[in-house]
C-alpha cells in the first residue's frame, strides 16, 4: 500500500483492524499504520500507532493493592503478548508465523532500542502511585 501521507518508506504492508472497540478519529477503525512503524517503534506516524505497538509489545503486569492503597507489583510476564503473530497461508489451511515482521525478538538489542525510542515517543512510564516489590 502505498502512504503519501507518510513521506518515503512507509509504503508496503499496513496494520489495520476493522473492529476496534472505540473510536479512532471519529471512526471504529484502527490504522492503517505501517507496520514498519511498529516494528521500528515510530509512534508518531498516523494512525492508532501506540494502541498497535501495545498490542504486540505489551507485557503481563500484575499489581496487589495496599489498604493504603499503594499499588505493589508482585508478578507478571514478558512472554504472553505478542510471541505468535500469524496470519492464513497462502494457498492452504495452516498458518504463517509473521511475529518477526512485527517485533524484534524478546530481549534483543534491537527490541530494547526500538522500545527506549517508543518510551521516548509516547512518554511510556508507570502510574504514580505504584511501586516495585
Amino acid at each position: 500500500m502505498t502512504r503519501p501521507d507518510l513521506g518515503l518508506g512507509y509504503e508496503g504492508w499496513q496494520v489495520s483492524d476493522p473492529t476496534p472497540q472505540e473510536k479512532s478519529e471519529g471512526v471504529y477503525c484502527c490504522g492503517p499504520i505501517p507496520l514498519k512503524a511498529i516494528k521500528q517503534g515510530e509512534l508518531t506516524l498516523k494512525y492508532d500507532a501506540p494502541f498497535v505497538f501495545a498490542e504486540v509489545n505489551a507485557d503481563v503486569v500484575k499489581y496487589i493493592t495496599l489498604k493504603d492503597g499503594r499499588k505493589i507489583k508482585f508478578g507478571g510476564s514478558t512472554t504472553r503478548v505478542g510471541q505468535c503473530i500469524s496470519t492464513k497461508c497462502v494457498g492452504k489451511d495452516s498458518r504463517e508465523d509473521i511475529t518477526h515482521l512485527y517485533k524484534y525478538p524478546e530481549g534483543s538489542e534491537e527490541e530494547r532500542m526500538v522500545f527506549e525510542k517508543a518510551s521516548h515517543h509516547n512518554k511510556l512510564r508507570e502510574e504514580p502511585g505504584w511501586s516495585q516489590a
